[in-house]
């Protein structure tokens, strides 16, 4: 349910959707948190690591 309304609204905001392959424990890690992290967004890229570490679509 909630994996698709992100889905949907990311649709109308054409903005894109990336699915961290990881469980919630590794996302939280990997934005520098000692806690869990089920949903992530990144208004301003900047020189952020974790842009980088995603994998490129082709």
């Amino acid at each position: 349910y909630r994996k698709s309304e992100i889905e949907y609204y990311a649709m109308l905001a054409k903005t894109g959707v990336h699915h961290y392959t990881g469980n919630n424990i590794e996302l939280g890690t990997a934005c520098g948190k000692y806690f869990r992290v089920c949903t992530l967004s990144i208004t301003d890229a900047g020189d952020s690591d974790i842009i980088r570490s995603m994998p490129s679509e082709h």
